[in-house]
């Protein structure tokens, strides 16, 4: 089913994507998905002036409506979409719709056709396994030993200047992340790191979210330390 869903999502993104370029209009949706009882709102973008009377919710299963939506209704609401540089704006509502399944948003241009959003879900499982995901990230700009990559940087870098006494002595800045996907390293950006990620871990009851499949290196292989733990270590060793 899950597998079915995907597949099905990347013929719709990809869809998605021509439309938009034909209409020059896009929906904007939580592309992890919304869980039942959650608030739900989508955003419509256009390039141009145009005005929509309505949007609809399509089960990806097969194409039948589901969900309505309208300016008449108070669930489609207009707004400033000159900040974002854009003709027209508007909020889509559809808290209402708390059945789960996979869905797309459908709205009719006049004059301009049709465009659709990303397929996405709703349903109870839809943030599982996010905690762990977003560690990918962080283990994929580790500074000093980059498990992503498998290789080494920084190993020379720290070195004192403009010091009385100590100028050229070597100093170890290995750890911590780089920062914004480049070669950078910043102290003040990872001590955040570090802390967001322990606020997190403190403030969750059930640490039962939290895997162990990867480890201290960020190689891997469960150590039987939670991921998150060993990635809160990593960035405490710099900080």
């Amino acid at each position: 089913m899950l597998r079915s869903f995907l597949c099905t999502l990347i013929c719709t993104i990809t869809l998605q994507s021509l439309t938009a370029q034909e209409t020059g209009a896009w929906i904007r949706i939580n592309q992890a998905g919304y869980l039942p009882g959650d608030i739900k709102v989508a955003v419509f973008l256009s390039k141009e002036e145009t005005d929509p009377l309505s949007f609809r919710i399509l089960d990806m299963r097969d194409g039948t409506c589901v969900f309505l939506g309208s300016q008449e209704n108070g669930l489609m609401a207009e707004v400033p979409a000159a900040k974002w540089g854009m003709g027209k704006a508007y909020r889509l509502y559809f808290s209402g719709l708390q059945q789960e399944g996979g869905y797309r948003i459908s709205m009719d241009l006049p004059g301009k056709g049709t465009v659709e959003s990303p397929g996405f879900r709703i349903g109870a499982e839809v943030y599982d396994g996010t905690a762990d995901f977003l560690l990918n990230y962080m283990r994929q700009q580790r500074c000093g030993d980059n498990p992503f990559l498998d290789a080494q940087c920084h190993q020379h870098d720290g070195y004192i200047v403009l010091h009385p006494e100590r100028s050229g002595e070597k100093i170890d800045v290995r750890g911590g992340w780089h920062d914004a996907t480049d070669y950078l390293q910043y102290l003040t950006t990872s001590a955040n790191a570090t802390f967001q990620m322990m606020f997190a871990y403190t403030q969750t009851e059930d640490k039962s979210v939290f895997g162990d499949r990867f480890d201290a290196t960020g190689r891997p292989g469960a150590n039987g330390i939670p991921d998150i733990l060993d990635e809160i270590r990593f960035g405490a060793g710099l900080v």
